[in-house]
């Protein structure tokens, strides 16, 4: 027994030692490692499964207080033994730690991982697994856990304190979520929550990993919550606040590789709150389709919204309505103030209106597009419409020239769409053309909730015209989007771009307040390498690839547009259901021509795998192309909307739902869960290794083949530490590395 005992305590050092081998990436989440695995079943040391995964946050400045609720499940018919361990971020202090068995507190202690250095390899060779390669040694926190009943729960909670850093304007947060790889099947329950306080206005929010929901309680508190059931994580979760400074609040995020270009992420808002005179006073007109398709429910939902929108109008606006069927009727002969006497006449005028007769948007935007703009004032029109124009120009192309003519850039044309009975191409090019977003509403959607929701986007301008530039020693190109929009209260402009040089740089954003010319400036830091936010060129590619497949949507293909579009999706793993197309068919002709290896195919494999899958993917490109109406239209739009306007690594997947498919076994696998980015690389699995997607682009290079926990494996570790992220992912993979290619096998 004593033998056994202190072959335990070996194995769980040499699991320490694995959380000090590297210094580039926050820890994992805390985990239960059984180093004795359950007989019979897989030789892992994480047969546990993770029931839920409770995290509590307390920002209050700088500072956080972080509270983890975990609990684990033993699904095996054996009692376990086991130790728990939580690999502390840099700088943080514990400051209260919780779990009882068989009713006693049990104490844990802090480890420092350095001692168990030499000692590292055994645990690799005996349990083959590496999945602890990537995570840092800091400091590990160790309590032991004994018994873990068979088919029973073990609780645990755990607190601690830390300083967050202020940089470049914003502060960061950041939570490690990685827990894919530390629980047995998917997790039933994930919730984040942060309560943040700060001394100062809060200008915006961003998490740019995971999708949240943010409620603002005033201008200097707010609460944001992330929530996944039945998930396995595989990223950690970051977020981003910037404090306002002044009418606006700044933040810049850079990546950049040694030698390389670098990408960054302007964030600039006015926040929550924003004072009368910074808001600009708006002319709006609102241009309402009453056709026959419009009858019953869909019409009076929109009445409801349109009454919605008339109570929120600002003291100072100036608006008009404009119906159309048959036949367009203004509710004014211009625009009018939102006085009180106004405002009655336009409910009353809404309160009158019957769905009867066709569509007749054309004669009801040149109406629009007639009035006399206030060239010190943001001019939007707002068109809400369910169908297709039936009546008076009805072309596409000759309805967009007329509109083009008649605007001349004074107007902004937002298009809200409500069903799928719509010309998407018409409704995304006016938008294209005046430099807005389009909104589509489902059918089966809530119209008045889903133009109450557009509306409060628009409601309240606090820059228009605005133009942003940058000077210093750094030169910025290929940013997104290419026009900027207007800035209203409450949101966020975000830019991403990429840039040359590096060092001090000025960032100046002008704009339109109230006919004044407005100039905001900050001063931020372009670094010559910074891995830190290694998220970022994915968002960058997400939005231009976003673009191009736009452009190729509504304006046409041509082969420079689709190169892009593959090169860009292949390297950041942008994997939608129409660049998953482009991928397949490009490594398809280039194996046959035999410039491309089979081994170095990142979903060529795949396809191969599954015949189907591939037939899909072509059908999905080919609606892109096709269809500008109906549901499929409308699903396209969305998508490309979204990666157009990517602010976080969730975004960069649309469609990813449709890209499952059954491989040779007949299992189910999607696409999406075969992709990883892992210090800036993009990994794809084709089922049996793991390619970097760098591969293909560099041409030849000299190979190194290692086996897998070989000594060459170890040697490999020790010579190159910052290799450990890639070899964390598995037993078999291909990466660039110095000039190499280097393969685990």
């Amino acid at each position: 027994m004593k033998h056994q005992t202190s072959l335990l305590e070996n194995l769980l050092m040499f699991l320490f030692v694995l959380l000090a081998l590297v210094c580039t990436t926050l820890p994992a989440d805390g985990f239960i490692v059984i180093p004795r695995p359950p007989r019979p079943g897989p030789v892992t040391p994480f047969p546990l499964e993770v029931v839920s995964h409770k995290v509590d946050v307390a920002i209050s400045d700088l500072l956080a207080t972080t509270t983890i609720d975990q609990e684990f499940f033993n699904p095996n018919n054996s009692r376990l033994e086991g130790y728990y361990l939580f690999p502390l971020p840099a700088g943080a202090a514990i400051k209260n730690f919780s779990m009882w068995i068989d009713g006693r507190e049990t104490r844990a202690e802090l480890l420092d991982a350095v001692k168990a250095r030499n000692i590292y390899e055994d645990i690799v060779r005996r349990l083959r697994d590496p999945a602890l390669l990537e995570y840092d040694g800091r400091g590990v926190f160790k309590v032991r856990i004994f018994p873990i009943e068979p088919r029973s729960k073990k609780r645990i909670k755990i607190s601690y304190h830390e300083l967050l850093q202020k940089d470049n304007g914003a502060i960061a947060y950041q939570y490690p979520l990685n827990t894919e790889k530390f629980s047995a099947k998917a997790i039933e329950s994930v919730v984040i929550t942060l309560n943040i306080e700060s001394t100062v206005p809060l200008a915006a929010i961003h998490c740019p990993t995971h999708p949240i929901s943010i409620t603002r309680r005033g201008a200097r508190r707010a609460m944001v919550v992330h929530e996944s059931s039945h998930s396995l994580p595989n990223s950690d979760f970051k977020i981003f606040m910037t404090p306002k400074s002044g009418p606006l609040g700044f933040s810049l995020l850079t990546y950049r590789e040694s030698g390389q270009e670098g990408v960054f992420f302007l964030s600039t808002s006015p926040g929550f709150s924003a004072a009368a005179d910074e808001v600009s006073a708006k002319d709006i007109t609102f241009v309402m389709d009453t056709s026959g398709s419009m009858a019953g429910r869909s019409l009076e939902q929109a009445k409801g919204a349109l009454r919605y929108c008339l109570e929120r109008l600002n003291r100072d606006d100036r608006f008009n309505i404009i119906r159309f069927a048959t036949e367009a009727e203004p509710l004014f002969r211009e625009l009018r103030p939102a006085a009180a006497g106004n405002l009655d006449q336009a409910r009353d005028f809404i309160g009158h209106w019957q769905a009867v007769g066709g569509t007749n948007c054309d004669d009801a935007l040149q109406m629009a597009l007639a009035a006399s703009p206030d060239s010190n004032r943001p001019n939007l029109i707002v068109l809400i419409t369910d169908g297709k124009p039936t009546i008076g120009e009805t072309s596409e192309e000759a309805l967009l020239g007329k509109i083009e003519r008649a605007n001349r850039g004074r107007f902004k044309i937002f298009p809200v769409a409500i069903g799928s009975d719509i010309n998407t191409h018409l409704l995304d090019k006016i938008a294209e053309q005046t430099r807005t977003f389009r909104t589509y509403i489902a059918a089966s959607e809530n119209i008045e909730n889903g133009i109450a929701r557009f509306y409060d986007k628009i409601q309240s301008p606090v820059l228009s015209s605005v133009r942003m530039t940058v000077s210093g020693k750094v030169r910025v190109n290929q940013l997104y989007p290419r026009e900027l929009p207007d800035l209203y209260r409450g949101s966020t402009l975000t830019v991403c771009g990429r840039y040359q040089g590096c060092g001090p740089a000025v960032i100046e954003v002008t704009g339109q307040v109230n006919g004044r010319s407005k100039r905001f400036v900050f001063h931020a830091d372009f670094p010559a390498q910074r891995r830190q936010h290694d998220f970022l060129p994915r968002l960058w590619a997400a939005r231009r690839v976003g673009f191009l497949l736009d452009q190729i949507r509504l304006h046409g293909e041509n082969r420079e547009l689709v190169d892009e579009v593959t090169r860009l999706a292949r390297l950041h793993g942008i994997i939608t259901p129409y660049t998953s197309y482009l991928i397949v068919e490009d490594e398809k002709i280039r194996r046959e021509r035999g410039d491309l290896a089979e081994n170095d195919m990142t979903l060529g494999r795949v396809a191969a795998a599954s015949p189907g899958f591939a037939k899909k993917q072509e059908e999905e490109f080919s609606k892109l192309k096709r269809d500008k109406d109906g549901g499929s239209g409308v699903r396209i739009s969305d998508e490309l909307q979204n990666l157009n306007q990517a602010q976080a690594v969730s975004e960069t997947m649309s469609g990813a739902h449709r890209l499952s498919y059954r491989d040779r076994n007949d299992r189910e696998r999607n696409l999406g869960r075969q992709v990883r980015t892992v210090a800036g690389r993009t990994f794809y699995y084709s089922g049996v290794t793991w390619v970097d997607a760098g591969v293909q682009s560099l041409g030849s290079l000299p190979l190194k083949r290692i086996a897998f926990a070989s000594d060459a494996y170890f040697d490999w570790l020790e010579k190159e530490p910052a290799c450990k992220p890639f070899l964390a992912l598995g037993r078999n993979l291909k990466f660039v590395w110095k000039k190499q290619l280097i393969e685990i096998y």
